[in-house]
């Protein structure tokens, strides 16, 4: 550093002869380049912080914006989860609460017991009720194809066709009474599915009305299978007619279709009145042969007034209690 100058000053100060001051000067310049150099880098510096913190402060809010958006689609993965049908969840909440309501499982135990009694009685009165008009139409089969060859006479017949008439009047409702039950039945054992979406919390706002849709064409179908099953060595058309109707039923019934469905019944129902009763009502009008193509079930008329229904059931019975009589007297000859 150099020495103080002396405390003399000329009066033009800035002529400095002094050797002190040229040394002073020189080193005013020098640290005025310095500031001024230190000024500007500052300056930069300074910008360039400026620039690396918005920079910093930018990436930070796309970081968080990221995580939040990660974490938004983590919770609704989580939810999605959880709204997914898992059966090793649905097991063990059913498990669960059957171990607090002990009473859970024999409400569902009751409900198929009944729906089980009401599908077997419901399927035997149907069953015989078409067995028997199986081999009623049989019988008079038989009979016209004797007729036409001239090896029987109907003069002799009267008692007999009076005997047929009796069983076979009361047949519709028998028929459709077996079908009832199938229908009771199957809504009975359907019914305990409504209990258990409501434990695994699951949507069961429509139940009711679901299984009872689902029990009215599930009975449709069965009731068409055994009339195929019935009818298939007598009339094996109209026995492929069921069998549509049956197998048509089964492939739309577990879509769940509310549409579909009524589609279906709606081109079901034409298709068995234009079969089994309007083409053959056409053909009998004009007097003319059916094709062979187009086969009747037996007679399907029924009644409306419930006095005449009762009067033919009690016909029935009686027919056959009279038949049985009949044979019983016969074996002991």
């Amino acid at each position: 550093q150099p020495r103080a100058p002396p405390r003399y000053f000329p009066a033009q100060a800035g002529l400095w002869i002094d050797r002190y001051s040229s040394t002073v000067r020189v080193g005013l310049n020098r640290s005025a380049m310095g500031v001024g150099r230190l000024s500007a880098g500052g300056s930069l510096m300074s910008a360039a912080a400026m620039l690396l913190l918005l920079a910093a402060v930018a990436h930070a809010q796309n970081v968080t914006d990221s995580a939040e958006e990660i974490a938004e689609e983590i919770r609704e993965a989580e939810m999605e989860d959880r709204n997914k049908f898992n059966p090793r969840h649905a097991v063990a909440r059913l498990a669960f609460y059957q171990d607090e309501h002990p009473e859970f499982a024999a409400g569902i135990a009751t409900w198929l017991v009944t729906g089980t009694i009401f599908i077997v009685i419901g399927l035997v009165l149907f069953i015989y009720s078409e067995v028997q008009a199986v081999l009623v139409v049989r019988d008079q089969d038989f009979r016209a194809k004797l007729l036409r060859q001239n090896y029987m006479e109907r003069s002799n017949m009267a008692p007999l066709e009076e005997y047929e008439r009796k069983i076979m009047a009361p047949r519709p409702v028998i028929s459709l009474f077996g079908v009832l039950l199938i229908f009771v039945a199957l809504a009975c054992m359907f019914y305990p599915l409504c209990d258990i979406l409501n434990v695994l919390g699951l949507p069961s706002a429509p139940c009711l009305l679901v299984i009872t849709a689902g029990a009215f064409f599930s009975a449709i179908c069965i009731a068409s299978f055994w009339m195929f099953v019935v009818w298939s060595c007598t009339r094996p058309w109209a026995a492929v007619v069921f069998l549509l109707i049956s197998f048509s039923g089964n492939m739309l019934i577990p879509t769940g279709d509310p549409l579909l469905l009524l589609l279906w019944l709606v081109v079901v129902t034409g298709l068995g009145l234009g079969y089994f009763f309007w083409l053959p009502e056409m053909y009998r009008g004009q007097q003319s042969e059916m094709p062979p193509w187009l086969q009747d079930v037996g007679n399907f008329e029924m009644s409306a007034d419930w006095r005449v229904v009762l009067q033919t059931l009690r016909e029935k019975a009686d027919a056959e209690t009279d038949k049985l009589t009949e044979a019983e007297t016969q074996k002991e000859r």
